[in-house]
């Protein structure tokens, strides 16, 4: 029997890709056709589509919004992406699983997540430091637990694809490197890059305090 291959994306860990499957089946089955997939959802099918093996063609100039509906070429529903430029495309989410190399694109996105990913940390720990706080969008307190600090507008993938732009350079292996694992964690082995993206993203970024989970 071989061993079970895990699906790691920067936000979640499946520790199979049956478990994979089962998840992105149940959100794809919680909307209807022509719904847009809600920010939460938006998050882990941005990251999911990093891996599909044309990811940079699916993602194009940057991915507006996500929502479900049928495709001329299949006879069920699955997930589309709207471009920034209005274009629409479907994806399959079983080849974005099935992926085992990773993507030039996913390698750009964990790079420029993990460059502020101390930054957010320490922002979001500042903020429990001041007191009481609460859900920027249901009011109710939260703590350090049950909450997550993360990017209203523009969203992560819209900063991360604009910074792309600028740097105006081939995106290419020798950019990165990882860490002992060769998995999880993916850096910019240029540190001017990455010195380039956390000062791009401070420029861009809004962030709020939200209760885990909501929508």
């Amino acid at each position: 029997m071989g061993k079970a291959q895990p699906v790691e994306l920067p936000s979640i860990h499946f520790p199979t890709k049956n478990s994979a499957k089962e998840f992105f089946q149940k959100m794809l089955n919680r909307y209807k056709d022509k719904e847009e997939i809600n920010q939460e959802d938006h998050i882990l099918l941005y990251e999911l589509l990093l891996r599909h093996p044309d990811a940079s063609d699916k993602i194009g100039v940057g991915v507006k919004r996500f929502f479900r509906d049928q495709s001329p070429d299949h006879p069920t529903s699955c997930f589309h992406v709207e471009r920034e430029d209005g274009q629409l495309t479907d994806f399959s989410y079983l080849e974005c699983i099935s992926s085992v190399k990773p993507t030039l694109e996913q390698y750009f996105y964990r790079a420029c997540r993990q460059s502020v990913s101390e930054i957010l940390t320490a922002k979001k720990n500042n903020l429990f430091g001041q007191g009481t706080v609460k859900c920027c969008k249901t009011n109710e307190v939260v703590t350090k637990e049950n909450s997550e600090y993360r990017h209203t507008t523009p969203k992560f993938s819209k900063i991360v694809n604009d910074f792309k732009r600028e740097l105006n350079r081939p995106i290419n292996k020798e950019m990165f490197y990882e860490d002992a694992d060769l998995q999880y964690t993916t850096r910019f082995s240029d540190n001017e890059i990455e010195k380039m993206f956390i000062a791009f993203h401070k420029k861009m970024a809004n962030l709020d305090l939200f209760k885990k989970f909501e929508r």
